[in-house]
């Protein structure tokens, strides 16, 4: 047996940790040495190159932290991961101990050319090694674009894809999917994660040390999924091949970040959409799924919203702190005039997918005011530390919400990109000509959102990123993000 992915390590709640990874075909079952433990492995599916694991196992923390050595055995041989690793190790925080957590998103690039540019492309993951090696982080959160699959229109996976992208658009909408096409799509997904978390030792071992949650966003499927024009209305979002690809994206997204329907914190275990909530020593973490069922008018179904509030409604009356994983930014440059712009220029189907995407598109603004009213009502009654971790612009920054009624306070935290480069000087210039940066009166005006320098930088952060997450003594949650450069940027949340 051999090693095609992986191991991919989770965690789920209540000490909870899961293994993953992708093998090549073999009948035997591996088993996972864990902590004392020895644990089979479950086959959750076959790909077209291999088959996809599953294990989990509990690790009861101690008093003090401790390092908890796994590996994966085949008829007690160790298997070794594709940079020869026989063994991996994660940190379980102690009982007292505030634990340390990372938060990345963008880890890819939306072209190939830009990939061939970009100097030294996973120095970041290099970085949080180094940082790993220092101080451990005990959980990852992953806010989306965790690969990016935009190079699907030009793979040689996917021939007919590629012949489809050049037609005219009355024959895309109506070509009809056969087994030819998801032969194609289901390899290339696959060959998506292959390549995109194996091409890093760095990466591979963060993936594999610390336990990771994740959610998506688009360039997990394509870039601006769920943000395009139905046949009706002379697009392709319900066309028959945009229905297929986001079925194998789905499919794939599912095992390598959701680590399969096994996962016990989803909220719908049927994949009807995948957002999720658990716990993790001092934090309750709610992520919320923007791309499943994404229209042009809708971010999230009535069942989606319902799970979310029942789920805040059943946690416990002391809640010190709420992380909220949220995708696109609810506090960042206003896209609603460019968006109504595009509606009558030339570039409406080229360009309005980006702009028509944030929060701020007039057509989402009512579901980011329902957002935003939910966590402040939640803040309100529970007295916690509120925040939204956010990703997808490829600049870092720091956003606050406030009720000034009621004197309450949402603080959002935007890390991007751990490895698609920042805007250029130039793209940078003509984002700020066609959007705006004034603070915003929400509601009936005492709700204001905007954006604020942190401690340590400009107000965007136009480098790459993640941030890292502690709470300190004076029991604030200490946020700095890691740059490429050398600033270091900082700000402390507090009640």
């Amino acid at each position: 047996m051999k090693i095609l992915l992986g191991p991919i390590l989770g965690y789920e709640q209540n000490e909870l940790y899961t293994v993953c990874f992708l093998s090549d075909p073999s009948s035997a079952a591996p088993t996972l040495t864990i902590a004392g433990q020895q644990v089979p492995f479950t086959q959750i599916t076959q790909t077209p190159n291999g088959i996809f694991w599953r294990s989990e196992a509990t690790v009861a923390a101690t008093k003090n932290g401790k390092p908890c050595e796994y590996k994966i055995e085949n008829d007690g041989t160790p298997l070794q991961d594709t940079f020869g690793r026989s063994a991996w190790s994660f940190h379980v925080p102690g009982k007292l101990e505030e634990p340390k957590i990372a938060y990345a998103s963008c880890n890819g690039f939306s072209s190939t050319k830009l990939a061939r540019d970009t100097a030294n492309p996973y120095v970041l993951w290099q970085t949080m090694n180094a940082e790993h090696s220092q101080k451990p982080y005990s959980l990852m959160l992953m806010g989306g674009d965790q690969i990016y699959a935009d190079g699907l229109w030009e793979s040689s996976f996917a021939p007919t894809i590629n012949q489809w992208s050049h037609w005219p658009r009355e024959k895309q909408q109506k070509y009809p999917v056969g087994p030819k096409v998801q032969k194609e799509l289901d390899k290339f997904y696959e060959q998506a994660y292959i390549k995109g978390w194996g091409c890093s030792s760095d990466m591979a071992l963060m993936l594999a040390s610390i336990p990771s949650v994740m959610m998506w966003d688009d360039h997990d499927i394509f870039d601006g999924w769920g943000s395009y024009a139905p046949i009706a209305k002379g697009g392709l979002q319900d066309c028959p091949i945009y229905q297929e690809i986001f079925k194998y994206a789905k499919k794939y997204f599912e095992l390598f970040q959701v680590r399969s329907l096994k996962n016990n914190t989803l909220f719908d275990n049927a994949g009807v959409h995948y957002a999720f909530g658990l716990q993790f020593r001092a934090y309750s973490i709610l992520g919320i799924d923007n791309r499943v069922e994404r229209t042009q008018t809708q971010l999230m179904s009535e069942g989606q919203w319902a799970a979310v509030k029942d789920w805040l409604s059943k946690l416990p009356q002391k809640v010190e702190n709420l992380l909220v994983m949220a995708g696109l930014p609810l506090v960042y440059r206003d896209f609603s005039e460019i968006d109504a712009l595009l509606q009558a220029t030339p570039w409406q189907v080229e360009l309005q997918d980006d702009a028509h995407d944030h929060w701020t598109a007039k057509a989402h603004q009512g579901e980011r005011m329902r957002l935003i009213q939910i966590l402040l009502d939640f803040n309100k009654q529970k007295k916690c530390k509120t925040v939204i971790l956010s990703g997808d612009v490829h600049v870092g920054a720091l956003g606050l919400i406030k009720d000034e009624v009621n004197q309450l306070q949402i603080t959002q935290v935007v890390s991007s990109a751990i490895v698609h480069p920042a805007p250029t000087f130039f793209e940078w210039i003509g984002i700020g000509a066609t959007t705006s940066d004034d603070k915003q009166r929400l509601g009936n005006g005492d709700i204001t959102a905007e954006v604020i320098p942190p401690i340590g930088s400009d107000k965007y952060i136009r480098m790459r990123n993640y941030s890292s997450l502690e709470i300190g003594t004076d029991k604030k949650i200490w946020v700095n993000w890691i740059c490429e450069g050398n600033v270091k940027p900082h700000f402390p949340i507090a009640q």
